[in-house]
């Protein structure tokens, strides 16, 4: 069986002279370890921005090769060599074997839609390659490469392949189970407070809150500094800010390699004071002049107790195991909020904010260009249309829990603790 070692891998990249982080693909093929140079050059060049997007895509291409080193006619070909073998049916190929063994063994994931967006990445590998100029025999302009799951003939053969002997569409039974236990609200009031207050490191309850007040992503909070350059020059301690301003803009670099604008309330930036850089930060920059031998620089702002650099895996983590002792805490906490909870309660808010009392009239339903740009902006989503009507339907199912009742303190004195307290 093929062996893929995943490994983070950091250097100075000479055609960007500056340091990019990513992960890399080693085989262990023939008792040697061979890079697998073009798999590599792709998650450089798509993913360096994100180290936790780029462990998933070189997971999902891992488990690929690995499918594809089970298959007869891949028994000779060297694993540097897969790309240019690849076809569509053998994308399909490994859609349905996954499908077939979750149905077996009666798991609940990998769901359809899961199975579909790994997919999805190595379409977009192999979009590259083709784009790049290497060779490969995967057709990106056909569909031929989508399991479709849905069809008589496809379930009858997963059922056949997995050995299931019932008359209902197994697939579907197990999606529902998984969707079931997806949360489809905003995560609640007072499960924010419980989660607040059982995170072990402060520095993660303090980037869950900053994360509520401008729905950053999680790569975007770790690069937030302690003291900003550039464009971002204007961004200090908030006692050293201008006091008449409510709001700041903040230049993001974020997914996708892409530079955009957000607002950041003042008193997000307050909270961070008075809550981490005056209380905690200075005692874990000790710590990370011990551990690294040098003084912490100012691009860098949330550490965690040991003086590291916070990463995205690491907010993954810590939130993950806050959300287990959230529910040991209080059995009403719903044991699969997570992270990105915090990032869906900016724009839910503001959407109520926005639209008040029109919230549930068919009024509201009419795209607001304008405000719909901001929510874009503020996310860095390129759809706007879609996002505009996801936290339109997010905003009236909170609106239709509080009775209708669209509340008077939502104003342009916009601030996240008010809201948590009244709508969470």
């Amino acid at each position: 069986m093929l062996n893929i070692e995943l490994k983070s891998i950091s250097y100075v990249s000479t055609a960007l002279e500056s340091k990019v982080e990513h992960y890399s693909l080693i085989a262990n093929y023939k008792q040697k370890h061979v890079l697998l140079s073009v798999p590599n050059l792709y998650l450089y060049e798509r993913t360096r921005s994100s180290l936790q997007t780029s462990r998933r895509y070189a997971t999902i291409i891992s488990m690929f090769y690995r499918y594809i080193e089970t298959q007869t006619k891949y028994k000779d070909v060297d694993p540097g060599d897969y790309h240019a073998v690849v076809t569509n049916r053998d994308i399909r190929r490994w859609q349905v074997t996954r499908q077939v063994t979750r149905v077996k063994a009666n798991s609940i994931s990998p769901t359809s839609e899961t199975i579909f967006r790994d997919a999805k990445v190595l379409q977009m590998f192999f979009a590259w390659l083709a784009k790049s100029g290497f060779t490969t025999n995967v057709r990106i302009d056909l569909v031929d490469w989508v399991a479709d799951f849905k069809s008589n003939t496809m379930l009858n053969y997963i059922k056949k392949a997995a050995e299931i002997r019932v008359d209902s569409d197994p697939i579907r039974v197990l999606d529902r189970e998984a969707s079931q236990k997806r949360p489809h609200q905003l995560i609640f009031n007072q499960e924010i407070r419980t989660l607040l207050s059982v995170f072990p490191d402060k520095v993660y309850s303090v980037i869950f809150l900053f994360a509520l007040a401008t729905a950053m992503r999680p790569m975007e909070l770790c690069k937030f500094p302690l003291y900003g350059e550039g464009k971002n020059r204007h961004i200090f301690n908030y006692s050293s800010m201008p006091q008449d301003q409510t709001k700041f803009t903040y230049n993001v670099f974020g997914k996708g390699n892409k530079f955009r604008d957000i607002v950041i309330p003042a008193y997000a930036l307050k909270d961070l004071e008075d809550n981490y850089t005056k209380t905690e930060y200075p005692a874990r920059k000790k710590k990370y002049k011990d551990r690294y031998g040098k003084a912490c620089p100012p691009s860098i702002l949330f550490l965690n107790s040991e003086g590291e650099p916070v990463t995205e895996k690491m907010i993954s983590n810590a939130c993950g195991y806050a959300c287990k002792l959230a529910h040991k805490k209080d059995p009403e906490f719903r044991v699969n909020n997570n992270f990105y909870q915090s990032r869906h309660w900016w724009p839910t808010m503001m959407m109520i904010q926005h639209r008040g009392a029109q919230l549930l009239s068919p009024a509201a339903d009419v795209l607001d260009a304008a405000f719909a740009q901001v929510l874009t902006n503020q996310l860095g989503h390129s759809s706007i249309t879609t996002t505009y009507k996801h936290y339109l339907d997010l905003a009236r199912v909170l609106i239709l829990a509080k009775d209708g009742r669209v509340n008077d303190i939502i104003t342009e004195d916009f601030n996240i603790h008010a809201q948590i307290a009244e709508y969470g």
